[in-house]
């Protein structure tokens, strides 16, 4: 029996110095004296503010008389706090380790503390526990009310006075340590110490936002409040304060009708601090309809010294508002006065402004567009109040051209790609005259040279002519000098090609001039 009796102490001791540990426990702290003294009887008038002694407390012989003890201790840490759990405990040097000794709380102490100026007793706090093994003794009182009530008065610290139950006798002076002991079991103690259990109760989440897809990064986002989905995901960030304590934290949300009559709530995995998701489940949400929804913050906790499981909750976030909206936008309406669909239209190089409009859709929001060939990458473009939009596209290539054009409405939904095909147009070819080679006949003689005038034929900006006779080297000469000297080396039949090149660099359709030499 005596030896259950042992072991049933020396678990009581351990549980008295070490903190819950167990995954989701209560966070736990210590705090220390901010000062202390003692008085003595037999010495009414002497001050031992801060004194390096030892605290006496109870009836002595020796050092002879009655004596108390008071420390300040620091509670300011429990602010902002819930409270679980609070111990005053002190560790016996010598003396009787049993329950006789009493704690009180009472009023400020300081320098001139003495016997005969004591602070105020204000409340017993009565005898407390006792836990007696492994060669310690620790004396534990439980306050949590009292820590409590000062907190929620803003108090920052409290100050408590040991005395004996009983001054008269036996006499039994206990000695407790003010400072350290180096326990071969228990390790380094600072003592006397304040012991606090307590959670901190989250932060309200932060950007609340609704996902695009199921996972849970900050992006993708709807650019507004509309929705092209009715499984949307809804994500927050979560704090957890107490994340070095093992603590865990999960996310609430709740989604309701535009009434405010909630529809569903979902609790997301408990774990660490930061993002936090849940998907609206199918079949709750229709198109067309407007829904809100908020989130919260829920840590979870283990009660101390027992199995337990607690949570606290943060306020709710403010209701998020958005309309589910999964209709896709029709064909939008292409329209270029000068690039006309499905006609040759102006002169290739030449910018061509094409409109946009929305066709049957009522909430087309931009365009995405792309030309090809030989066009710029794809782009978007921002439709106006009435869902129209115009861009400027400059055609490169002379043969037919495709415009690629999709609405997307408010809510990021893609219509239907429009085709819309056109072709631009190129400058005529030049006129070629020579009065020694004319056109389509015979002329000159092989080694005679022949001048060739070339001219515009209604061409627009024309700034040079190239030229190659038969398959040879091709030639530029500008427009100031549009004649020149060609002299062929053989008889019979020749082609003198011609092309314009305009000021934007574009080419005109090639004149192919046929004459035969003599």
């Amino acid at each position: 029996m005596k030896r259950v009796l042992a072991l049933l102490c020396a678990f009581i001791v351990t549980l008295v110095m070490m903190p819950p540990t167990q995954a989701h426990a209560s966070a736990s702290t210590s705090t220390l004296k901010l000062a202390w003294t003692y008085v003595a009887l037999a010495h009414p008038k002497a001050s031992h503010w801060n004194s390096a002694d030892d605290a006496l407390v109870g009836t002595g012989i020796r050092p002879p008389g009655v004596f108390r003890s008071f420390f300040r201790m620091d509670i300011s840490q429990m602010h902002g706090k819930k409270l679980l759990d609070a111990t005053f405990q002190g560790y016996l040097n010598s003396g009787v380790c049993d329950p006789g000794i009493e704690l009180w709380l009472t009023g400020e102490i300081g320098p001139k503390t003495t016997w005969l100026n004591q602070p105020a007793w204000k409340r017993n706090l009565g005898t407390g526990k006792v836990a007696d093994g492994f060669d310690a003794c620790f004396f534990n009182w439980r306050i949590s009310d009292l820590v409590r009530e000062a907190v929620a008065r803003g108090e920052r610290h409290l100050t408590f006075g040991l005395r004996a139950a009983s001054e008269l006798g036996p006499r039994n002076l206990r000695v407790f340590e003010t400072d350290q002991v180096n326990h071969p079991y228990f390790g380094r103690l600072t003592t006397p110490v304040l012991r606090f259990w307590y959670n901190t109760v989250p932060e309200v989440p932060t950007d609340p936002a609704i996902n695009l897809n199921d996972s849970c990064w900050p992006e993708p986002r709807p650019a507004t409040r509309f929705v092209p989905t009715t499984t949307p995901t809804l994500g927050a960030d979560v704090v957890n304060p107490d994340r070095q304590h093992g603590d865990q934290v999960s996310a609430r949300f709740e989604w309701a009708d535009s009434s405010g009559t909630v529809l569903g709530s979902a609790t997301s995995y408990p774990g660490g601090e930061g993002r936090h998701c849940t998907e609206i489940p199918e079949g709750l949400l229709v198109d067309g309809q407007t829904y809100r929804w908020r989130v919260r913050a829920e840590d979870h906790y283990q009660e101390p010294e027992t199995l337990e499981m607690l949570s606290d909750a943060s306020d709710w976030t403010a209701w998020q508002e958005f309309t589910v909206d999964v209709t896709r936008p029709t064909l939008p309406v292409i329209a270029s006065e000068t690039y006309p669909e499905n006609a040759t239209g102006g002169l290739v190089g030449t910018p061509g402004v094409f409109t946009f409009s929305p066709g049957e859709s009522t909430d087309v929001a931009s365009y995405r567009y792309r030309l090809a060939p030989a066009g710029p990458p794809p782009q978007q473009v921002t439709a106006d109040a009435e869902g129209r939009a115009s861009v400027t596209l400059t055609p490169t290539v002379s043969f037919r051209n495709t415009l690629y054009v999709i609405a997307v409405d408010r809510a990021g939904n893609l219509g239907p790609e429009r085709r819309y095909l056109f072709t631009p147009s190129r400058n005529q070819a030049p006129l070629v005259t020579s009065t020694v080679y004319p056109e389509n006949a015979p002329g000159g003689g092989a080694g005679v040279p022949g001048a060739f005038t070339f001219s515009p034929n209604g061409a627009q900006d024309v700034v040079a002519y190239d030229y190659r006779l038969d398959s040879g080297e091709t030639l530029r000469t500008p427009t100031d000098t549009p004649a020149v000297t060609i002299t062929p080396g053989t008889a019979g039949p020749h082609t003198l090609s011609v092309w314009s090149i305009d000021a934007r660099g574009y080419l005109s359709w090639t004149r192919t001039y046929a004459f035969t030499v003599n």
